[in-house]
């Protein structure tokens, strides 16, 4: 197998041997940049000047001249654009924030397929003004007029929106791209090499195809495609529909390294595997089967389609398996302190639609708060240790809401130091202070212990959102909109929960795990593709955005189906060079149709064996003896005098409420083994809380008032 960055390599070491430091190569993602300056060393076989190598989202930032700001710093300005147009009929921003994401991801949209935006915004006002109107209707309520008040002035927000950030030489990705339109030819960045390189591209937005393509046809730059005839010549494949657009738009002679790869001997084994832990313990064994025959562990990547799996697949990794290369970073949303704060924040924002004198907390959410590890951790760093007691306690005695004389009660002494935690916050700068406290006293408390390998990663996670929470307070001094608990709550998500952190790891080396984008412009002998599921990939139609199907497609906006086409090129892409290919799917099957093997694959299985002979297609299904080994599940209690003892003592006992009930009774006859654990050893269920009295509780009180009287 010739990777595809490594044809790269030869292609720039024949035609531009001597020219390496005059040269940029631009790559879709950042991923394959260390992939191709291996390839680079390699087939120069000598000490080089390296070529600028770059991702295609930092070229056009540079054409462009302007700076991409945040999510969340975009968010906060286009709701100043959204105040201005709007005047006093803005909503506050809590509620802006819910729906401000849409308006900013069809704002790029818009910019990368340089859609002129105010005939689409009055062409969208047009459109819901006739869905809303009826004949012999009568007028139309509030909430329609409202809307369609929105509407109208969406093409306003974004006039206003993006004059304001060019004012500033700041962009948001779209109008970087719209930018680097109008600026490209006269870009100085360009000017400082004597050729481009795009090499590896697919779908392009309409800007990306102006600039390159004129730069190709000026012979300032060449395109290098990556394709397969199977996909490509095919009409009727999706997989090859941007690669088919493209080719018509560039001259043919750049169509260097289309090759006939499915044509090769290759090996597919699709697996059908119930559950997510069994797809796991498929990878595990897979894994064991591979490194057996002597593949070495840098020539298997394993592709998540669904990233929810890694830590499942990590647990399981054999032994076998030294070097591991992680490209995905783990949410920080995913850890056990964000988990923790968002509790907090869930109780406080309960506070707020309650009586301003009688504030109390539900006990679930207390009892979740008492038994979370890091809020444990938490008491335990202030010297409060009774955790437990105070469970029992609230259960015993069926508390449904915990107010704040109960807290005293039950924390006694300790109360003071948790009085920060558990009275209502004011606004949005006490919210920061408490957290950012409760932050700094667990981390100071773990370090202060023995570190672990869980303790060390954990800490790890704390010291990431500690670094993303001091821009939260930033934030916070910035923009006064952020002055309630809801609006805190928000940029805490944004800011926090979109953070993650990253895995520590040699790129070059060892067994590659990595989600599906990430694959771009890398090839591998054996891939393992986890959790190939329709839904998952393809991620099926979704409608996040103010702009119909039909409006786009008059104005030339992408489809979902545009989508779905991206995603199968992906998909055969990664399959092209390898030689040996394992897919599982999730088989658990639920009212709501999961279950079902992705399209692409059904689409393999059927049209693969009518194009080649030289392809080995394999169905199974995982079975369980292949997961565990089996164990016996029956629990045996030996009946000796010593078991029977304690149920014999109450058996004969002559004192008056003793013996055995005729409830017991049919405990006993029911299943013995649980009459042995319940009155035997006196095992009971743990207690439960009720919020109204059950039927069962009615007759115990009604006994123990028939017994009194």
């Amino acid at each position: 197998m010739q990777a595809f960055l490594n044809q790269v390599a030869h292609y720039i070491e024949q035609n531009y041997k001597e020219k390496l430091d005059e040269l940029c190569i631009i790559l879709p993602n950042k991923r394959g940049t260390l992939f191709l300056k291996h390839h680079l060393a390699k087939a120069y076989s000598k000490t080089i000047w390296l070529p600028t190598i770059i991702s295609a989202e930092d070229f056009i930032q540079e054409l462009s001249g302007l700076q991409n700001l945040e999510d969340i710093e975009l968010i906060c300005k286009l709701y100043e654009s959204y105040k201005i147009v709007y005047g006093e009929k803005a909503e506050a921003f809590d509620s802006f924030a819910k729906w401000g994401h849409l308006i900013l991801q069809d704002f790029n949209e818009i910019d990368r397929y340089l859609v002129d935006a105010e005939p689409l915004y009055s062409n969208l006002h047009n459109i819901k003004e006739i869905e809303n109107w009826s004949l012999g209707q009568d007028d139309l309520t509030d909430f329609q007029k409202n809307y369609l008040e929105f509407m109208k002035h969406l093409g306003k927000i974004y006039v206003h929106f993006t004059e304001s950030l060019l004012s500033k030489n700041e962009s948001y990705q779209g109008l970087s791209y719209r930018q680097a339109v109008k600026t490209y030819e006269e870009s100085a960045y360009i000017n400082k090499y004597s050729k481009l390189i795009f090499a590896g591209f697919n779908a392009l937005n309409k800007a990306e195809t102006i600039i390159f393509s004129n730069l190709c046809k000026s012979g300032k730059a060449e395109i290098l495609w990556d394709a397969d005839k199977y996909y490509l010549n095919n009409t009727y494949q999706e997989a090859g529909l941007f690669l088919r657009r493209n080719l018509q738009t560039f001259s043919k002679k750049e169509a260097q390294f289309i090759g006939d790869h499915f044509k090769e001997p290759k090996n597919f084994e699709i697996i059908s595997v119930p559950k997510q832990i069994g797809q796991a313990q498929t990878v595990s064994n897979i894994l064991t089967g591979l490194l057996s025959k002597g593949i070495a562990p840098d020539k298997i990547a394993i592709v998540l389609a669904n990233e929810k799996l890694l830590w499942p697949v990590l647990k399981m990794l054999p032994t076998g398996v030294e070097h591991v290369n992680i490209t995905m970073e783990y949410p920080i949303k995913y850890t056990a302190a964000f988990n923790c704060i968002d509790l907090l924040l869930k109780i406080q924002l309960s506070f707020e639609t309650q009586n301003k004198q009688n504030k109390h907390i539900y006990y679930q959410d207390f009892l979740n708060l008492l038994r979370h590890p890091f809020f444990q951790e938490y008491a335990e760093s202030l010297g409060i240790k009774n955790n437990n007691k105070l469970i029992n306690k609230i259960l015993e005695r069926n508390y449904a809401f915990i107010t704040n004389d109960l807290l005293k009660e039950l924390y006694a002494e300790d109360y003071a130091a948790l009085a920060n935690v558990f009275e209502p916050w004011k606004n949005a700068k006490q919210s920061a202070a408490v957290i950012w406290q409760i932050l700094q006293v667990v981390k100071e408390f773990q370090l202060s212990g023995e570190l672990n390998n869980y303790k060390s990663i954990e800490l790890e996670y704390l010291h990431v959102l500690i670094k993303n929470f001091n821009r939260v307070n930033d934030f916070i001094s910035d923009f006064h909109y952020f002055e309630s608990l809801k609006a805190f709550k928000i940029v805490f998500n944004q800011i926090v929960g979109s953070a993650s952190a990253a895995f520590i790891g040699e790129p070059l080396r060892g067994l590659q795990i990595m989600g599906v984008l990430e694959t771009r412009t890398l090839d591998f002998e054996n891939v393992i593709f986890v959790s190939v599921n329709e839904g998952v990939l393809p991620s099926g139609k979704s409608m996040n955005s103010f702009i119909p199907n039909d409006l786009k497609r008059y104005h030339g906006l992408p489809l979902y189906g545009d989508k779905d086409a991206i995603y199968a090129y992906h998909f055969y892409r990664l399959l092209q060079r390898a030689e040996n290919t394992f897919i599982t799917y999730d088989s658990e099957t639920d009212t709501f149709g999961k279950g079902e093997k992705s399209r692409f694959v059904s689409q393999m299985l059927f049209e693969m064996p009518k194009y080649t002979n030289s392809v080995n297609i394999k169905e199974s299904i995982a079975l369980s003896g292949s997961f565990l080994e089996h164990r016996s599940e029956e629990i045996i209690v030996p009946k000796t005098d010593e078991a029977l003892q304690s149920i014999l003592d109450k058996a004969l006992s002559k004192e008056e409420y003793k013996g055995l009930s005729p409830s017991s009774l049919s405990v006993f006859k029911d299943c013995s083994l649980k009459f042995y654990f319940r009155y035997g050893v006196g095992l009971k269920e743990p207690p439960t809380l009720e919020e109204s009295a059950e039927a069962n509780t009615f007759g115990s009180i009604l006994h123990e008032s028939l017994e009194s009287l």
